[in-house]
C-alpha cells in the first residue's frame, strides 16, 4: 500500500492506483486530514468499497480493449484464436458489468462450458477473460474452479510405422512427414525455403501462421525460445526434398496436418502430424541422446526443465553436438530406406 506524503496545506494524501483506461493506469487522489486517516481511506478503497466510483465496463468491453491494448505483442495466430473466441456463446457473460460480476457468474459460466468442450479449452477461454478483466481491475479477486487437466499420453509411432508412412505419400506430402519425422513442427515445414538448406542443415527460423483474416502469414520465429535453430538433416530426408527454389512444401500447415490425417487413416493409424515430432523426441531417449543436445535438434525450450546454468551458461560442444545429430540421422535413414524412396 503507498505510503501518505503530507501537502504545503498541512493535509495527508496517498495516490492509489484505480484501474486502467485505454491502455493507461489511472489513479484516485485520497486525502485527508491526518495521515492515518489518508491511509485508512487508500486500504479501504484498495479492499473494493471503491467500486461504485470508478467506470464500470461490462466484460465485453474488457476483452476487446485487452485485445485491442495487445495487438501489437500477440502473434497473429493467437490473435485470431481470442477474436474468433468473442464470436461463440459466452452464455450472458459478455453483457455483464465487471463491478457486478461475482465469483458465482463466472463459475457458472465455466460449468456451462465444460458442458460441452474440453478441459484445456474451458481453461483458454476462461484465461481471456480473467486475462481482460485483470487488465482493466487488478485488484478484483474471482474464485473460480476449473476443470481438472485431461492427462493424455501422447502417441508416438514405431519405426515401421513411419517408414510406410513415407512409402506411401504422394509427392507432395512425402517432403512434410520426412521433414516431420526429423522434429519439425507443420508450421515450419511450410515456412521451409529450399534457400534454407545449406550443407546438409536447415536453418530453421521461420513459421506459417494463421492471420486474424485467415490468411497464412510467414513469420520469423522468436531467436530466444530455442526454435530458431540449425537441423542436420539424414541424408535420405535430403534426397526426398531435392533441390529447387523457394518454398520446399506447397501446402499450408492445415493442408498437411488433414492430408497426413487421411493417409495415416487409410493405413489404419490413430496418429495425427505431430506424433512424429513425438516420435522424434522418443527416438532421442531410445539412442541415448542427452536432452541438452534433444532440446537444441528439436527446438525445444530448456528454460522448462534445465537449470540456468544450463540454459546461460553450459555450451554444447559441437564434435559433440555434430555425433548426436549423426547418430540420430542414421537411425532416420535406415527407417526410410526400409521401403525405398519413391
Amino acid at each position: 500500500m503507498p505510503k501518505a506524503k503530507k501537502l504545503k496545506s498541512g493535509s495527508w494524501n496517498v495516490m492509489v492506483f484505480s484501474h486502467m483506461e485505454n491502455g493507461k493506469r489511472k489513479y484516485v487522489s485520497i486525502t485527508a486530514p491526518s495521515k492515518t486517516e489518508a491511509e485508512l481511506k487508500a486500504a479501504e478503497f484498495k479492499s473494493g468499497k471503491h467500486r461504485r466510483t470508478i467506470r464500470d465496463y461490462s466484460v465485453e468491453d474488457c476483452i476487446r480493449g485487452y485485445l485491442a491494448a495487445k495487438e501489437g505483442v500477440l502473434s497473429p495466430s493467437t490473435l485470431r484464436e481470442y477474436q474468433r473466441m468473442l464470436d461463440d456463446d459466452f452464455n450472458g457473460l459478455l453483457s455483464k458489468k465487471v463491478l457486478r460480476l461475482t465469483s458465482e457468474d463466472l463459475q457458472t459460466y465455466v460449468s456451462f462450458l465444460s458442458a460441452k468442450l474440453s478441459a484445456k479449452t474451458v481453461r483458454n477461454r476462461y484465461g481471456l477473460v480473467r486475462a481482460s478483466i485483470s487488465f482493466y481491475y487488478p485488484d478484483i479477486v474471482f474464485r473460480v474452479t476449473l476443470p481438472a487437466k485431461t492427462v493424455r499420453r501422447p502417441v508416438s509411432p514405431s519405426d515401421d510405422m513411419v517408414s510406410r508412412l513415407i512409402a506411401e505419400a504422394n509427392p507432395r506430402l512425402k517432403p512434410c512427414i520426412a521433414l516431420a519425422m526429423c522434429g519439425m513442427r507443420r508450421g515450419e515445414i511450410a515456412a521451409l525455403k529450399y534457400e534454407d538448406i545449406k550443407d546438409g542443415c536447415a536453418h530453421i527460423h521461420a513459421d506459417m501462421v494463421q492471420g486474424v483474416n485467415g490468411k497464412w502469414i510467414y513469420k520469423e520465429l522468436p531467436k530466444t525460445e530455442g526454435s530458431d535453430r540449425i537441423l542436420k538433416l539424414p541424408a535420405a530426408v535430403l534426397e526426398i526434398i531435392g533441390t529447387g527454389s523457394g518454398f520446399i512444401v506447397q501446402l499450408n500447415p492445415n493442408s498437411i496436418g488433414q492430408a497426413f490425417g487421411r493417409l495415416a487413416k487409410r493405413l489404419g493409424y490413430d496418429i495425427s502430424l505431430h506424433g512424429l515430432r513425438h516420435f522424434y523426441a522418443s527416438t532421442g531417449v531410445a539412442l541415448s541422446i542427452p536432452d541438452l543436445y534433444m532440446a537444441d535438434m528439436g527446438g525445444w525450450s530448456r528454460a522448462g526443465n534445465a537449470p540456468v546454468m544450463k540454459s546461460v551458461y553450459q555450451n554444447n560442444i559441437l564434435s559433440l553436438s555434430d555425433y548426436y545429430a549423426d547418430r540420430m540421422n542414421s537411425h532416420l535413414d535406415e527407417i526410410i530406406k526400409k521401403e525405398g524412396v519413391k
